[in-house]
């Protein structure tokens, strides 16, 4: 077994996400000291269980000077509360996306992060793609020419959307909301902020009962130099998120991109830089193992993740920020605009779609 010595001590806040073990795993595999988990659901016993990790009290926890990093997996409701004790008690924090029940929720915690200058990152492990790294190349190299139009599809797949996870009473909204906001995430990071929004976010009769909010969501995005539309479905039947695509349509040529499988397809006029001219398309390969794995006794109404490339490297990235050592590639700051886009969706939407402008 590797040594731990020197290694920042970690602990869990809340386990109910099914993420949780993807990072657990994660992190064993770095061989970092795991040194207690906590949460008020039940599912905690299983999870410690299974993982040799400790039950410690809340308090325990944050008194612990030896816990220098805390992963946070709860519902929603609780995610900024435990991130912002766990801020001032000095330790880095990993949230787990959304990163809160609203958009309220995260200006709470920018504040915090603000006043204790702590560490926090939010968990859009779909970041932590390939494909966006490619899609940040062709962007910044300016090769598609003016871009002017831009597409975003994602869908909602193995019926989760009538889960109780998505559509928790305190939440702002349900699968558009806890699903839809990792592609926000990734318009906001390749686009920034729009000036407006037009949305309809509507619930269809006879496709999934009442205990679940929204099925669908389509909304218009007005930028200074782009028009961008964005759909989403709550029904996807593809069991990854194959047919997740965000489409750059530039002057110059055209840019296809999959966050998983992490997929890319570059259109050029003529050759610029490293892209030939025509078609080039990219496909990672390191995806053998499914996205999605199976139920457990601590991961009961939503499969647990089996594949841990993303986060891996999400790890690897936080990890390097709680010691000074690069960037919070995803803050605090980051994740309360995609919920601010978000809550002006449903805002849109309440009005019949109206213009609703950003301040």
């Amino acid at each position: 077994m590797a040594s731990t010595a020197g290694k920042p001590g970690v602990a869990l806040l809340g386990v109910t996400h099914p993420h949780t073990s993807g990072r657990t795993r994660a992190l064993m595999e770095r061989s970092l000291p795991i040194l207690g988990a906590w949460d008020d659901d039940p599912v905690i016993e299983p999870f410690a269980q299974k993982f040799e990790i400790s039950i410690r009290p809340l308090e325990a926890i944050l008194e612990d000077s030896n816990v220098k990093v805390v992963l946070i997996h709860s519902r929603s409701d609780s995610m900024v509360p435990l991130a912002s004790a766990a801020l001032r008690a000095g330790k880095a924090v990993l949230v787990e996306k959304p990163g809160g029940k609203s958009q309220e929720d995260l200006e709470a915690l920018v504040h915090v992060v603000e006043e204790t200058k702590g560490i926090c990152q939010v968990g859009y492990c779909y970041r932590f793609s390939e494909a966006v790294r490619i899609a940040d190349e062709v962007l910044e190299l300016d090769i598609l020419g003016r871009v002017l139009q831009v597409r975003v599809h994602g869908g909602c797949s193995l019926e989760e959307a009538a889960t109780s996870h998505l559509n928790q009473p305190d939440d702002i909204g349900g699968a558009f909301f806890v699903i839809g906001c990792h592609l926000i995430d990734l318009l906001i990071h390749h686009l920034g902020m729009p000036i407006s929004v037009n949305a309809k976010v509507p619930k269809f009769d006879g496709l999934f009962g009442p205990e679940s909010r929204e099925d669908a969501g389509v909304a218009l995005f007005e930028y200074a130099k782009q028009i961008v539309s964005f759909d989403f479905s709550s029904w996807d039947p593809l069991p990854w998120v194959e047919s997740w695509v965000l489409s750059f349509y530039g002057s110059e040529g055209v840019l296809h991109t999959r966050p998983l499988p992490a997929t890319c397809e570059l259109f050029l006029k003529e050759a610029k830089g490293r892209f030939n001219a025509g078609w080039t398309v990219w496909n990672e390969t390191s995806f053998p193992v499914a996205w999605a794995s199976d139920k457990t006794a601590y991961s009961p109404e939503l499969a647990e993740i089996g594949n841990l490339n993303y986060f891996r490297r999400e790890i690897e990235s936080f990890l390097a920020a709680a010691v000074g050592a690069g960037p919070v590639e995803i803050p605090a700051a980051h994740a309360s605009n995609v919920l601010k886009l978000i809550a002006t969706c449903y805002a849109s939407s309440a009005q019949g779609g109206k213009e609703v402008r950003l301040k």
